[in-house]
């Protein structure tokens, strides 16, 4: 340049020949603008360019990206009066081509044909190369024969090019004929057609054929290369013939060729992917052994097996290795280590890895990032997803509407409508367009939080938003209102979208039948599931299983499991372990445990594992059917097969023990299921605890209690009953009078039966002001009504036999217009007889008529057997006639008080009354001894025999 522009000052004038020499160098050098630059120079120092000189700047106009530039230089071309040669057109062809504009391209070879330029084999080559890179090798094919035509000889290349994309597209016959064709024009196939063929072999799973090429290459002259065993090494691998791969390695290490370091790679990735890792690791440690330099893919191949098997402590191993050797992680292998950390949910490995890569100066891309905030916001962490966020703002990575549609789920699946809506406005601050995704989350987080209403507004107001609201948001509400049971919201939603012009699909089915099933409403789910078939949205797995477990559950075996035959019989519907759960669980709730064991060893047979939810449900079904110690060999099993206790595992085990009365082993199931950070339940503390409690072993009750404290947890109800019983069982009223007020402090409303429990104990003791002082405690609470409430004393001092006082309290009752039950009046009437106090009792019975309650066969009972105890059978028998006459039917009790009396005293006329009455009701007589009777009455003795059968027959049936 500077001898140029020396020429221009003296005077001189450059040849077009070194101007062409300057553009050429200028586009190798400099690129398009200075090359564009010196042209138009050209062109203003009056030097004429000649084809050559255009063709410099065609080509360099394509580099730079400028082909519409280029093709108006071709126009120009033409028009000054220059006819373009054939490296003009092939310079236009090949950068139409490779920008994929072949329409263009066919134009510019019509255009040359025209012009009576024939095309070269150049011309076919640019052509038949990108064809088949964009897998259109057949077209490519056709332009070999129009060669053919037109007495162009194709060279190897073209042929290579050919061989490669019929063996890119899967057709290896094809290049194989291709490559039949080529040895018959005495063309010389080189390593690369041989390296092709072999590579289209190894793709096709057909390494016997790519091994016969391999000796043919090597017969043919033709030396194999790193690339071609790497590419045989390859095809082994993906064939899983990993023996055959080693064999191989060896034979070329035995033959004392370079082994570099991807071909250990390629074997190294076939052992990661056939889960031999201890293999993986031997190679590896040989490479090092053998000096071999290993680059940060050959650990990144290695470090990915490792970590997709749960193997995170060699994975530290070999990354500690790998900073040993001075081999230093690149940014795509941090983000795989990340990756499957977020994967198995270990987000503090994550976040580590994730500190690590940034103090050694590698940068998390968008993604890796994504993984994180997911990963933080499934453990709930939010609050740490938005302050990463912030932190991807600093680096430079600006979150996008990926990262805030994570956080705002992540809210919206904790049901915190504020803290979703909070980001979501953050979002649209920051000039993010929110989707379906947003709203749906939105949707599911005013749910969630119990904010149904809010959230059919929200949706109103999404309408009017354009493209906002699809079947997807409409079936993300749909799934949290079938969640909350309102089965009828669910149907006015989908009548809604349907109004709107949206089309219920196989989704918004299959959520609207597994809704229906949870609430066991089966018939609606069957008729859903019909039509589902009569709009050809075919059910699938979800509805299935759903059916399945809906029907099971309601008893319906036959039809759950004519529905499981259904889907053994649909290839692409075949069950899966969700739906052999279903079933194991509709045999096993009905005890059919011979079914259950079919159907899991069916389900291994198939191929199928069973998972942890298969193994829980097995569990409590062997301890429903008190199958204790299968229950304890499941349990050992599961932990052979490296799966882990939850909290539904060890209530199964703890039920299984308290069943058994074996407590205290249950005690240490619960202490080794929080030892492995399992929290339990308050359900596995209560079975625990009333089991104690029952045994009135109160101690261990009550350090369970305490255990439940310590824990944070609050005793519930069901917790409370069971102590405050065990007390009262135990006698140990102030205790349970002090837990009964510890449990109305915490909120807990007691029952009646507690006071009525305490009321009887302060009875017991003589402690009646107590008692008194617990029944105005109740009325204050509202739990009974005042009557029950002083009811309540009266019965507890008769059951003490405190007569007198009982009758005190009876007599203030009625004084104070409080009208006692017919439980409190029968309480007292037994107790008067017992005490053979007839006349009172006699009396009550009338202040109870007077009073307008009604006698039931209870109270008659409690009458006639302190009549007839006393020897008073004809005031008994008026009873019972009137009873008879008031239509109420005598009970077995009735009968066998009044046959004994009968008997006793002989009186055969009420005997025979009695027999045709018991005869009417369809009791049948049973036998008893009558020699003591009258012999003269012969046929009143048969009856009365009957009789004593009769009476015999009822004390069996008491």
């Amino acid at each position: 340049m500077k001898t140029y522009r020396l020429m221009g000052s003296q005077g001189f004038g450059a040849s077009v020949y070194s101007c062409n020499a300057i553009l050429a160098t200028l586009a190798r050098e400099e690129g398009m603008p200075s090359v564009w630059l010196f042209f138009k120079e050209m062109l203003t120092r009056k030097i004429c360019p000649d084809v050559s000189t255009f063709n410099i700047v065609l080509n360099s106009l394509c580099v730079g990206g400028k082909l519409g530039k280029a093709n108006c230089l071709f126009k120009k071309m033409g028009k000054a009066g220059y006819s373009p040669n054939i490296v003009t057109y092939n310079t236009l062809l090949d950068w139409h081509c490779k920008k994929g504009r072949f329409k263009a391209a066919l134009k510019v070879l019509d255009c040359m044909e025209r012009k009576g330029i024939k095309a070269d084999v150049y011309t076919y080559n640019i052509l038949i190369d990108n064809l088949c890179k964009i897998n259109r090798s057949a077209r490519a094919y056709l332009l070999l024969k129009r060669m053919e035509e037109n007495k162009v000889s194709p060279t190897e290349s073209t042929y290579n090019t050919l061989i490669s994309g019929f063996c890119k597209e899967g057709k290896i016959n094809v290049a194989t004929r291709i490559f039949d064709d080529m040895l018959n024009l005495s063309l010389s196939p080189s390593c690369i057609t041989y390296n092709t063929l072999i590579n289209g072999h190894c793709q096709n799973g057909n390494t016997d054929e790519a091994l016969r090429i391999l000796s043919e290459m090597v017969a043919a002259g033709v030396m194999p290369n790193e690339i071609t065993y790497g590419t045989l090494l390859n095809g082994y691998c993906k064939a899983s013939e990993l023996d055959a791969a080693t064999d191989l390695l060896e034979k070329v290490r035995s033959e004392g060729l370079d082994v570099n370091c991807i071909m250990y790679t390629i074997l190294i990735h076939g052992f990661c992917k056939e889960g031999q890792l201890n293999r993986a690791l031997q190679f590896l440690y040989g490479m090092l052994e053998a000096g071999v330099s290993l680059d940060v893919v050959t650990y990144s191949v290695l470090i990915n097996g490792l970590s997709k098997m749960g193997e995170l402590s060699q994975t530290k191993k070999i990354l500690a290795n790998m900073h040993k050797t001075g081999v230093l992680p690149n940014n795509i292998l941090y983000a795989t280590l990340i990756c499957h950390c977020c994967k198995d949910g270990d987000v503090m490995e994550a976040m580590n890895l994730y500190a690590e890569m940034c103090r050694v100066g590698q940068y998390a891309d968008r993604i890796t990032c994504h993984k994180l905030i997911y990963a933080l916001c499934r453990r709930g962490q939010l609050r740490e997803a938005e302050q990463f966020m912030e932190h991807m703002t600093r680096m430079k990575v600006s979150p996008d509407s990926i990262s805030f549609n994570c956080i705002i789920n992540g809210y919206g699946c904790r049901g915190d409508a504020l803290g979703a809506f909070f980001i979501y406005d953050e979002m649209i601050r920051r000039g993010h367009l929110p989707n379906n995704i947003t709203y749906g989350s939105l949707l599911k987080g005013l749910c969630r939080g119990g904010n149904l209403s809010e959230a059919k507004k929200f949706l109103t107001q999404l309408h009017d938003i354009p493209f906002a609201v699809d079947n997807l948001t409409y079936n993300t509400l749909l799934v949290e209102i079938c969640k909350s049971g309102n089965l009828g919201d669910a149907l006015s939603l989908c009548d809604k979208m349907i109004d709107n012009n949206m089309i219920p699909d196989n989704y918004t089915y299959t959520i609207l039948l597994s809704g229906f099933c949870r609430k066991g409403k089966i018939i609606p789910a069957v008729l859903l599931s019909q039509k589902m078939w009569e709009k050809a949205l075919f059910p699938n797995h979800v509805a299935y299983t759903s059916l399945i477990h809906g029907l099971a559950r309601e008893g319906q075996l036959n039809a759950s499991a004519y529905l499981f035959e259904e889907m053994m019989n649909k290839e692409r519907l075949y069950p899966d372990t969700a739906a052999f759960n279903a079933m194991i669980d509709g045999y096993s709730r009905a005890g059919m445990i011979q079914k259950v064991d079919e159907l899991v060893t069916v389900m291994q047979e198939k191929g199928l594992n069973p998972n942890l939810a298969t193994y829980n449900i097995l569990m409590h079904g062997y301890v429903r059917k008190c199958h204790l110690l299968r229950s304890f060999n499941l349990y050992k099993t599961m932990l052979r097969m490296g799966f882990l206790p939850d909290n539904r595992t060890y209530h199964s085990l703890i039920l299984g023990l308290c069943k058994s009365d074996m407590m205290d082993i249950g005690v240490k199931f619960l202490e080794k299921m929080m030892s492995r950070g399992v929290i339990p339940d308050d359900l596995t503390f209560n079975m625990l605890i009333t089991k104690y409690s029952e045994k009135s072993q109160m101690t261990n009750a009550f350090k369970l209690v305490n255990s439940m404290k310590r824990l944070q947890m609050s005793p519930s109800r069901a917790t409370y009953d069971a102590i405050v019983s065990g007390l009262n069982r135990k006698g140990f009223l102030q205790q349970s009078y002090v837990v009964l007020h510890e449990m109305m402090e915490k909120g807990i409303s007691p029952k009646h039966t507690h006071y009525i429990t305490l009321i009887n104990g302060k009875c017991r003791v003589g402690d009646i002001w107590g008692a008194f002082r617990l029944k105005d405690e109740m009325e204050e609470l509202e739990l009974v009504p005042s009557e029950v409430a002083e009811s309540t004393i009266v019965r507890g001092l008769c059951k003490c036999g405190k007569l007198e006082e009982a009758m005190l309290v009876f007599d203030g009752m009625l004084r104070t217009g409080v009208m006692p039950t017919i439980a409190t009046f029968t309480t007292l009437m037994h107790g008067l007889s017992k005490e053979s106090m007839l006349a009172d009792a006699l009396f009550l019975k009338d202040v109870m008529e007077q009073c307008g309650l009604k006698l039931d066969v209870v109270t008659y009972n409690v009458l006639i057997t302190g009549l007839c105890t006393n020897g008073h059978l004809a005031d008994a028998w008026k009873l019972y006639m009137e009873m008879k006459d008031k239509g109420l039917w005598p009970n077995i009790t009735t009968y066998t008080v009044l046959i004994d009396s009968v008997y006793k005293e002989n009186k055969l006329t009420e005997g025979e009354t009695l027999l045709k009455d018991i005869l009417d009701r369809g009791l049948i007589s049973s036998q008893k001894n009558i020699s003591n009777l009258h012999e003269g009455l012969a046929n009143a003795m048969r009856r009365l025999n009957n009789l004593r059968h009769c009476r015999k027959r009822i004390n069996t049936m008491k």
